[in-house]
Parts: C-alpha cells; sequence; structure tokens
C-alpha cells in the first residue's frame, strides 16, 4: 500500500534533480529528497513488522545507516545536477566524462560499502530474514530511483 507513495516521491525528486541546475530551488530539491526518505522509513517500518524489542535495538541502526548512505546519495544527486547543468549548457568534454566515471563507481563502491559494515550490526539486533528484507527494500527504492532517472537522464552524445 505505501508503493504508490514512494513511486510518487521519487518521481517528484528525479523531476526536481534535472530541473535543479535551471528553474526549481534547493529547498525545493531538499524538499523532494526529504519526501523520499520520508517515504523509505515509512516502507520500511510497515513492510518489517519490528517487534517492540526488535525496534529498539534497530531503529538507531537504521538511523544512523541512513545517515551515511544520504550523504552519499547528496554527492550522488549534486553529481546529476552537474551533469545536467553542463549538458544543457552543451559544456561535456572527454576529461568531464572520466570525472563522472570516477565519481559515479566511487559512489557505487561508497554505498555498497556501507550496506557491508552495517550488515553485522543489524544482524545483532534482527534476525537474518528481517535483515534480508531490509536490504531488499532498500534496493527496491533505490532500484526504483534509478530507473526513473534512467528514463529522464538524456545520455551522453559523444559526437
Amino acid at each position: 500500500m505505501q508503493q504508490p507513495t514512494i513511486k510518487t516521491s521519487v518521481l517528484t525528486l528525479v523531476l526536481m534533480v534535472l530541473s535543479a541546475a535551471f528553474t526549481v530551488s534547493a529547498d525545493e530539491v531538499q524538499d523532494g529528497r526529504e519526501m523520499i526518505r520520508e517515504g523509505r522509513l515509512e516502507m520500511v517500518r510497515s513492510e518489517l513488522s519490528l517487534t517492540d524489542a526488535e525496534g529498539s535495538g534497530f531503529w538507531p541502526v537504521y538511523s544512523t545507516y541512513r545517515a551515511e548512505t544520504d550523504a552519499i546519495q547528496d554527492r550522488y544527486a549534486a553529481m546529476l545536477s552537474e551533469y545536467m547543468r553542463r549538458y544543457e549548457e552543451a559544456d561535456l568534454s572527454d576529461e568531464y566524462a572520466d570525472e563522472l566515471m570516477a565519481s559515479f563507481f566511487g559512489i557505487k563502491r561508497e554505498l555498497l560499502d556501507v550496506q557491508e559494515k552495517f550488515l553485522p550490526q543489524f544482524r545483532e539486533v534482527l534476525p537474518a530474514l528481517k535483515v534480508a528484507r531490509l536490504f531488499q527494500l532498500e534496493n527496491k527504492i533505490s532500484a526504483e530511483i534509478d530507473a526513473q532517472l534512467a528514463l529522464a537522464v538524456p545520455l551522453v552524445d559523444p559526437s
């Protein structure tokens, strides 16, 4: 039931990120990102069905985990905004493409590193099946965001 809310939030954020360099204020982009964060939190809350004991151990760990991943995702959003700005200004070069790819792969590695770092912490407070479900939910939300971005972000024109 929470899926339409997160999808709407994802689409709103994608549109805001893509137009950030042009017409949308930084506050509006931040509002969109906050909608995603709230939607993600609600989805995790409703889909994990934690007991009170599990919740008391889980939520502090999850909060720290999200703070670390959100900081990385903030850099990803900034990278996309910069790309869109440069794309619109026809300011793309081989040098910038190298920087862009290095940033992209670095961000993906950092996100995976954070997941691996927090896996044992989540396992200390939750059974393995709930931890697996948590990472499935996180990956599902991220995949939805990536799918929307793939539709909206123009490909580099090498010509």
